[in-house]
């Protein structure tokens, strides 16, 4: 069994988050790690773009639902993510997402919260 992840690091999103009043007055910045995995293996072979997930619109995507949500919780941001990238490429098994927020502890250099999941999780989420 391979595992063929694409794997961005570091994606920045300034957004409005978190739940004080002050918070939803700033844009403040997010950081995005993602682990896709996915079938990579035509892709390696044919080194056609179509035969892979277009990086730049994962990004867009991610930035995209995160702006326009303006989320409380980075909890949420992460859910906000996994849903819509499985809505969109169908050829993703799983995602690994951590979210950080660089700025909000002084004492700490990040603080964040990491998720996992797979393509069925959009069936289970509707039947909470």
């Amino acid at each position: 069994c391979m595992t063929d992840l694409i794997v961005i690091e570091g994606l920045k999103v300034d957004t409005v988050i978190g739940c004080f009043t002050w918070e939803r007055q700033i844009l403040q910045p997010l950081l995005l790690d993602l682990k896709i995995s996915c079938d990579l293996d035509r892709a390696c072979r044919s080194d056609a773009l179509e035969d892979t997930l277009n990086y730049a619109q994962i990004c867009e995507i991610c930035e995209q639902v995160i702006v326009d949500a303006k989320p409380k919780l980075i909890e949420h941001v992460a859910d906000l993510v996994v849903v819509a990238l499985l809505q969109q490429f169908e050829a993703i098994e799983k995602i690994n997402i951590t979210v950080r927020e660089p700025a909000i502890i002084s004492t700490a250099q990040s603080v964040g919260i990491q998720i996992e999941r797979q393509r069925d999780y959009l069936r289970h989420r509707h039947s909470d």
